[in-house]
């Protein structure tokens, strides 16, 4: 269920958020070009992908036995991520340059990332949810390979 983590990955660069909310708040829609449009959605995808390979850390963790407090505490960090790329993804489509095909390219891969990591987000919650007393008992959390399938009989 969570191998899907790996689609998500366009990077392993972690941008702290501090870093992703200076960069959005110091562009205008005024002076925005689409050569900076595009690299504020980059930027915000990086810091969500950061986020991703952390909770799929959590979630690899958890699996062996751990808490599920650490996965809460990343899942939070994904919430941000993806709220962070939502309101890059708003900005960018009200500014001069949205129309632009570059800008345009950007904006949907940055829309297919937060779909995806909206539904990531989903999957976590229904697991914690489900199972709120010990996460590493949630079948879909298992680590290792899958067992294989049973020879079919002819």
């Amino acid at each position: 269920m969570f191998a899907c983590c790996a689609v998500f990955m366009l990077a392993m660069l972690a941008v702290p958020g501090a870093t992703l909310a200076a960069e959005t708040s110091t562009l205008s829609n005024e002076n925005e070009n689409s050569e900076s449009a595009c690299d504020s959605i980059k930027t915000a995808l990086h810091a969500l992908s950061a986020a991703e390979h952390d909770e799929a850390l959590a979630l690899d963790l958890a699996a062996e036995g751990g808490s599920a407090a650490i996965v809460e505490a990343r899942l939070s960090g994904l919430l941000d991520r993806t709220q962070d790329l939502r309101a890059v993804l708003k900005r960018v489509r009200k500014s001069a340059v949205a129309r632009d095909p570059t800008v345009d390219q950007c904006t949907r891969m940055g829309f297919r990332a937060l779909v995806m990591s909206e539904k990531l987000s989903s999957d976590v919650e229904t697991v914690l949810s489900a199972s709120r007393d010990s996460i590493a008992e949630a079948p879909e959390l298992r680590s290792g390979r899958p067992e294989p399938a049973p020879p079919r009989v002819p």
